[in-house]
């Protein structure tokens, strides 16, 4: 027997319950018969009615277990539904008969008013009984059908959760690849055009720049504490306060009791990168930079303000940087997130993030 079929058939929940289930109609029909007995005045038959019953009760078990043992051939043989409808009506009417016959031959051995057993009253006594044994033997079917289709949709379920789980991983891994050479490229451009302004900045900015590589290596997971994220984003404010000095100042304000949130790595630097690359201009050649990140109704709201050039209508850069942004947070919240970019006024350009945490 396949070792799936051997889980299936001693599932210790399935067995309990077809006990129960079966233990329990025996029970009621029990009942029913001794108060039919008493009601008749048939008090002195009720020893010999609890034999018959318990007689019944073992013999009936042991057919539907041996019908149980035979239905994991339809089951998982896929054979055709007439077929083993057509079969479990036979199974059906055998267990009626048997039983008859069992139920006659204890009565016959074990009765001081033995009976005839014959072809006419064996078929009698078996269509009396029919009804029941109907009813028993279909219901502990159905539950076994019931179980399985039961069982396997939720291993279906959880084979397609885990698939989606492994796309869902191996997009965000992509996605975060993809990102760490757009950053080294970017910053290690900036660097080269420090070396003509003072090879010790360079070097500093160098030094900042393997910290921050190292700290993004070691990144194996979708969500770092935001404590973590800040530390890669100052590494990276790092480098652009060697690059700019005084042309660019920063603020972070952050509140202590969301630091060990989880977030997406990777997820602030792209941003200020985007507000540093787009901030500056003729006309804005100092850059000021505010980060506040906190926690309001349950979401963890990011802002990223600066006071530098004024995005373009429909020119709201979502390459490479912002584009990775955005759809790790689409994969990773799905609608419990938002993102924003706009114009405001007096202030420059202000990106909102919000997530649900």
């Amino acid at each position: 027997m396949p070792k799936t079929e051997s889980k299936f058939f001693f599932n210790k929940n399935l067995i309990r319950f077809l006990l129960l289930f079966y233990t329990t109609a025996y029970i009621i029909d029990i009942a029913a018969s001794l108060l039919l007995s008493f009601e008749t005045d048939n008090t002195n038959d009720w020893s010999q009615v609890f034999i018959a019953y318990i007689f019944s009760y073992i013999t009936k078990l042991m057919f539907i277990t041996l019908a149980i043992i035979i239905t994991k051939f339809f089951i998982f043989q896929k054979k055709s539904n007439l077929i083993s409808v057509f079969v479990h009506i036979v199974f059906a009417f055998l267990l009626s008969f048997y039983n008859a016959i069992g139920q006659m031959v204890l009565r016959k051995y074990s009765s001081e008013d033995p009976i005839e057993i014959t072809f006419e009253s064996v078929y009698s006594r078996g269509l009396y009984g029919l009804s029941f044994n109907f009813f028993l033997y279909f219901s502990i079917i159905a539950i076994v059908y019931a179980f399985y289709y039961l069982k396997k949709q939720k291993e279906q379920e959880l084979l397609q959760s885990n698939l989606q789980t492994q796309l869902l991983d191996a997009k965000i891994k992509a996605l975060q690849s993809q990102l760490q050479p757009h950053f080294l490229f970017n910053t290690l451009n900036d660097i080269s055009s420090l070396m003509d302004i003072s090879v010790e900045r360079s070097q500093d900015a160098l030094a900042d720049l393997s910290d921050m590589l190292r700290r993004t290596m070691e990144i194996k997971t979708k969500y770092i504490p935001l404590q973590k994220e800040l530390e890669i984003l100052n590494k990276y404010i790092d480098i652009e306060k060697i690059r700019y000095a005084d042309k660019i100042n920063f603020d972070i304000r952050v509140n202590k009791d969301v630091l060990n949130l989880a977030v997406p790595p990777l997820m602030l630097q792209p941003i200020v990168e985007n507000a540093i690359k787009h901030g500056f201009s003729y006309h804005h050649d100092t850059l000021q930079i505010d980060i506040i990140i906190e926690s309001i109704d349950k979401e963890l709201v990011f802002k990223i303000i600066n006071n530098g050039k004024p995005l373009v209508e429909d020119e709201i850069p979502f390459r490479t940087g912002l584009g990775n942004v955005i759809e790790r947070l689409d994969t990773l919240y799905g609608e419990d997130y938002e993102f924003s970019i706009t114009n405001q006024n007096d202030i420059g350009v202000v990106t909102i993030i919000k997530i649900t945490v």
